[in-house]
């Protein structure tokens, strides 16, 4: 049997192994030889900016781009220099200034929309609402608070919109102008990023819409100015009727005279409001027979139509209370409230706050408790019960 050739293959297959290792333990002492690479970071780019708090510079806006070599269109430019104007303006309320960030939030994503390559009916969109709410401001026209959604987009996360809302109403916008409108303007936006790319890739928005909403409801409501004081008021005058003549009267008190502004309790009524109820309690005593006393609260408009109603409830109540508690028969009056629904005067609405003093002082007839009675005529009118 001959065994050469079958040696000689096992040979070679074996010198091709060794010279394998061979190169293997070359190359990695070559390689732990050489110095080592420095690491390639992959820093992942934010779609948008998280914001900071304060929001102290243009680049901390909402979907604003950091600097870019791309040319943007020089309408973009005009139309951040007409928005620095207004935000300059010295004078403008807190209506104005709200606007005129949410026309930055909605320019600064136009601008993202650019750079990102989004489509360009969203860049017209956004385009579109910033340049609105400016030409209101610039027309000096009362500018409008609601934001609107993007066509198309999905309702992203009800109870932030309605915390924004809440924002707006009780007035904590007016210290937080920028970040209330930050936070509207973001949730617009990811609601239309939901709609183009799923709920997964919306988190980043999400998020940051979230921080800006919880600074602006952070925010303090700004102290109203000082209410002027209430100029006194003479008793209304009471004519008795015959004796034994049925009796209807209606006696109307200015709601400034009995309480503060938006103010409704027993610990809060004025002494001279105090006071007039004393006397008028003292009329009512006086009546041979008392039928029925109805009180009826009313306030103005400065409130949502829910917190006017209960206001105007606590202040009849209130002042029932007081009748009561000078005499007159409880089971006989009656306490209601109708809110805001019955003024005496209108005035023009201003949201300026060096208006907002001379807006209440119009608005004042409207804020006022009439109390209305039925009885019969005393005989004789009790000596010293005169009002």
């Amino acid at each position: 049997m001959n065994t050469v050739p079958a040696r000689r293959s096992t040979a070679r297959r074996c010198a091709v192994l060794l010279a394998g290792a061979i190169a293997l333990v070359a190359a990695f002492v070559i390689h732990a030889a050489a110095p080592a690479a420095a690491p390639v970071e992959t820093t992942k780019q934010p779609l948008l900016e998280a914001p900071p708090s304060g929001l102290d510079s243009a680049a901390d806006l909402p979907g604003r781009p950091e600097g870019s070599r791309v040319a943007e269109p020089a309408r973009f430019e005009l139309l951040q220099r007409r928005i620095d104007a207004r935000q300059r303006e010295p004078e403008a309320g807190c209506p104005a200034v709200y606007a005129a960030h949410k026309a930055q939030a909605w320019l600064n994503f136009a601008r993202y929309g650019f750079h990102s390559g989004q489509p360009a009916s969203m860049q017209e969109r956004t385009y579109a609402a910033a340049t609105g709410i400016l030409e209101e401001l610039e027309a000096h026209a009362e500018p409008a608070l609601g934001t609107s959604e993007l066509p198309g987009a999905r309702h992203v996360r009800d109870d932030l919109w309605k915390g924004a809302a809440e924002v707006k109403r009780d007035g904590r916008v007016c210290a937080a102008p920028k970040l209330a409108a930050f936070c509207e303007v973001e949730l617009a936006w990811a609601g239309y990023e939901a709609s183009v790319g799923g709920w997964r890739h919306v988190e980043p928005y999400i998020r940051i819409a979230e921080d800006y909403c919880a600074q602006a409801a952070a925010a303090q409501v700004p102290p109203p100015p000082p209410e002027p004081p209430a100029a006194p008021v003479e008793a209304p005058p009471v004519t008795r009727a015959p004796a034994g003549m049925p009796v209807f009267e209606r006696f109307e008190l200015s709601a400034s005279v009995l309480f503060p502004h938006d103010r409704s309790s027993r610990a809060d009524m004025r002494p001279d409001g105090r006071a007039e109820l004393h006397r008028l309690a003292v009329h009512i005593k006086g009546l041979a027979e008392l039928t029925s006393v109805t009180v009826v609260g009313h306030a103005d408009v400065t409130g949502t139509a829910a917190h006017n109603l209960a206001l105007s409830q606590r202040r009849a109540a209130t002042v029932a209370a007081e009748l009561a508690g000078s005499g007159v028969d409880s089971a006989k009056i009656t306490a209601v409230g109708v809110g805001s629904s019955e003024p005496v005067v209108s005035c023009k609405a201003s949201l300026k706050r060096r208006h907002r003093t001379r807006y209440l002082t119009c608005l004042e007839p409207n804020r006022r408790v009439t109390i209305e009675l039925a009885g019969t005529a005393a005989r004789e009118a009790p000596a010293g019960d005169a009002p």
